[in-house]
């Protein structure tokens, strides 16, 4: 009966509540929620997230910006940059957001998205460009109720501290992290944080700039070198273009997969090149045998709270290099990447048959080329790559804005058994870029105003048994939306996703794969009552199915409230969910800290509930509390989790 009671009170509080307090952070919710469970807790999305709030102060000029400027919006495809860019040539200045509607592939609902990032200003500034701003951010967390103080060296706080600079020349800064159980100014840890991260990148001329210290390399579509955040799949079902940045410093806390060294970017006329060159210490667990040291495979939680963890950091040593050379000319670019890695032990694989065919060895050699170009209408692009071991790998997609108001992208992707860089990250089903043949088929269309319909179907398959299966298979998986815009302060939208693929199933001695079945449905509303309230309601279901049979269930509300000419925001979220188990659980994405983000799965029974405060004390100050509840209701004897468990997170940010 209770049950039914909290769904009645969610439906009445729907009518007042309120949501999102700005554009900006509808956009980060919106670009989150649509990775959905793709999204990990260690995912790095701290460049999008720096690079929307400098936009945010320092909008782009519509009239004067770049391609590479556009780039730094992470909402727009190479072909809507190109067409953009090309309306802008034809007609002369733009002055309003309403004109981009004409340019094809930019519709209302993406127009929205970006509209706090661009300004239309019409005035030549000869002194306009980055200006030098510095700010320090310091973060601490804790699970209130957590015992992890009783079996790890450290306490179960969690602190974080940044201090970046830019300016229009030169940009530095240092990051430094204590995880959950590690130690702080003592133990192991006595200087002090566990994670210590610094970078320095400036002009050294015209057209190029030199990174020292932590940097990232992305290149191409992922399958050479991408590290750092990327887009798979998602509700944004034909945005499959990776963009490639290049080089850029460094600035997260996940502790792998980033380079340690110096980078540089040089740009002449049409070509541009960079090389860089790396060499860091990595978590493994290493063995000596007759004088020779060996390691299994990389540990990559970035955790060091038990003697063993302890004694695996930092102990293996990778030494990097590689370069990119890319031609580029009008619409059109060609490509090429190498990457060699070397580290100061062998690799020996774990004896499992999964493991058969990657390399082993001291050593791995990977390179590719890749390009894009636009012709009319269409977009291609693609990325062909080899390495060690006859390892072979290709990627290629197209991008059609067939009318203006419907869109087709396809990705086809072929990456044999041998297949292995340790640096890649590409639009693939499995996290490792390895053993893969897919196909994936996503559309937009605008059938009648205010109504968008998108879907995707993937499939794919493996020729060799992964590390969840027992032996080769196979599996498809499909998306569809169907979304109302009654207003431009309104949405709707009905959501389906399945997924089937092959799975271990463990019968005694017997090992054998059998399908296993996921679907969600979810109904989504969101209004903007005023500019100071919004709401959010949620309903969703999900049915899972393997040798057993779960369903699960989840209601959430948000509230929130922004008041006009005030320096504070609130804003909360209120929710009940009830599955049979873990594998019906259901994802929800939370509005959080500045920089920090939260996705939680939930399974079992519960209510969850958090609140988020946000106070500006003057034009350099900024405070920020989190405080998150989950109720588990399900407390007898066979509950999984504690009764109540408790998180608070603090936040302050100094401006200078």
């Amino acid at each position: 009966m209770y049950r039914l009671v909290l769904i009645f009170v969610f439906i009445g509080i729907a009518s007042f509540a309120c949501a999102q307090n700005s554009a900006v952070s509808r956009s980060v919710e919106d670009l989150l929620e649509s990775l959905g469970e793709n999204l990990s807790d260690d995912s790095d999305i701290q460049e999008i997230l720096d690079d929307w709030d400098a936009l945010q102060k320092a909008p782009l000029n519509i009239n004067s910006a770049s391609k590479n400027d556009f780039k730094r919006l992470h909402l727009l495809s190479e072909s809507q940059v190109d067409n953009l860019i090309a309306y802008r040539v034809k007609t002369g200045t733009i002055y309003s957001l309403y004109e981009l509607v004409a340019v094809p592939g930019l519709n209302q609902e993406l127009l929205q998205k970006i509209e706090p990032f661009l300004t239309f200003d019409i005035q030549e500034n000869k002194l306009s460009g980055k200006k030098a701003a510095t700010d320090v951010l310091f973060r601490a967390n804790r699970t209130l109720n957590s015992s992890d103080g009783d079996k790890y060296e450290g306490s179960p706080e969690r602190f974080y501290v940044r201090l970046k600079h830019t300016s229009q020349k030169m940009e530095f800064g240092y990051v430094g992290e204590k995880d959950p159980g590690e130690a702080f100014f003592r133990g192991s840890n006595k200087s002090g944080f566990d994670y210590n991260s610094a970078f320095i990148n400036f002009r050294t001329g015209e057209n190029s700039r030199l990174f020292l210290g932590d940097y990232t390399a992305r290149f191409g579509q992922g399958l050479v070198s991408w590290q750092g955040f990327s887009m798979g799949k998602s509700a944004e079902t034909t945005q499959i273009f990776r963009s490639a940045q290049g080089i850029r410093s460094y600035t997260s806390t996940g502790e792998n997969q980033f380079m340690r060294g110096v980078a540089a970017q040089i740009n002449y006329r049409n070509f541009s090149l960079s090389p860089y060159v790396s060499y860091h210490n990595v978590d493994a667990s290493l063995d000596t045998i007759g004088g020779t040291k060996y390691f299994g495979a990389l540990q990559t939680s970035g955790y060091h709270r038990t003697n063993t963890e302890i004694k695996n950091e930092k102990s293996l040593g990778q030494f990097t290099c590689g370069s990119h050379l890319e031609f580029e000319s009008g619409t059109w670019a060609i490509g090429s990447t190498i990457v060699f890695n070397r580290y100061n032990a062998f690799c020996d694989r774990e004896d499992q048959p999964y493991n058969q065919f990657l390399p082993e060895g001291r050593t791995n050699l990977a390179g590719g080329i890749n390009w894009k170009g636009s012709v009319k209408k269409v977009f291609a692009f693609g990325e062909g790559a080899i390495s060690q071991n006859n390892g072979r790998a290709l990627i290629a997609g197209l991008m059609l804005n067939a009318s203006s108001n419907s869109e087709l992208s396809v990705v086809y992707r072929n990456i044999n058994k041998t297949y292995f860089s340790g640096f890649s990250n590409a639009f693939t089903e499995s996290s490792r870029v390895n053993d893969e043949h897919g196909l994936y088929v996503g559309f937009k269309v605008y059938p009648v105003s205010r109504v968008i319909i998108q879907a995707y179907a993937d499939f794919f398959r493996f020729n060799w048994l992964k590390y969840t299966t027992s032996a080769p298979s196979n599996g498809t998986e499909f998306f569809a939306q169907i979304t109302y815009l009654p207003s431009r302060k309104s949405n709707l939208y009905l959501r389906f996703f399945q997924e089937e693929k092959g799975q271990r199933l463990i019968d005694g001695v017997q090992k054998y794969d059998v399908y296993q079945l996921i679907n969600r449905v979810r109904l989504n509303y969101s209004r903007d009552i005023s500019e100071q309230w919004s709401m959010k309601s949620r309903i969703e279901c999900s049915f899972y199915s393997k040798q057993a049979h779960e369903r699960g269930f989840l209601i959430l509300q948000d509230i929130a409230f922004h008041p006009e000419n005030r320096s504070y925001s609130i804003n909360g979220r209120l929710a009940y969910f009830l599955t049979d188990g873990y594998n019906s659980r259901l994802y929800a994405y939370e509005n959080d800290l500045l920089y920090s983000f939260a996705v939680p799965a939930f399974f079992d029974e519960g209510i969850r509930a958090y609140i988020n405060l946000k106070d500006d004390f003057g034009k350099r100050i900024t405070f920020w509390l989190k405080i998150a509840s989950t109720f588990n209701l399900n407390s007898g004897e066979q509950a999984t989790k504690p009764l109540i468990n408790t998180e608070l997170k603090l936040q302050m940010r100094y401006r200078f």
